[in-house]
C-alpha cells in the first residue's frame, strides 16, 4: 500500500477517534518538532510538521494513534499493523 493511501486512512481514522489532525511547520522559531498530540479546549488535535515525507507522517501519525484505542475502528491489516509497530516503539524505555 503506497505512504500517500496509508497516510489517508491514518488521517480518517484519528477523525473517528475525534483527533483533529493539522499539519503546519512545526520548525520555527523555539519550536522544532516533527509533531505530536495535545488537547485544547477539550479537543485532542495532532500537529505534524508539513515539510516532513509522506513516510514521515505517516510514522508520526502512527505513533500519535498508538497512544489511542483503535479497536473500535476498522483499520486494514497494514495500517493497523504500522500502528502496532509504533506502539512497541513507544513501550521501549
Amino acid at each position: 500500500m503506497k505512504d500517500e493511501t496509508v497516510l489517508n486512512i491514518l488521517e480518517e481514522a484519528a477523525r473517528k477517534l475525534a483527533v483533529r489532525v493539522d499539519y503546519e511547520d512545526l520548525r520555527k522559531g523555539e519550536v522544532n518538532t516533527d509533531g505530536g498530540l495535545f488537547s485544547l479546549k477539550g479537543e485532542r488535535r495532532a500537529l505534524i510538521h508539513k515539510g516532513l515525507s509522506l513516510k514521515d507522517k505517516v510514522h508520526i501519525l502512527s505513533q500519535i494513534l498508538a497512544g489511542i484505542d483503535t479497536e473500535g475502528i476498522h483499520l486494514p491489516p497494514e495500517v493497523r499493523g504500522k500502528i502496532e509497530e509504533a506502539k512497541g516503539l513507544l513501550k521501549q524505555p
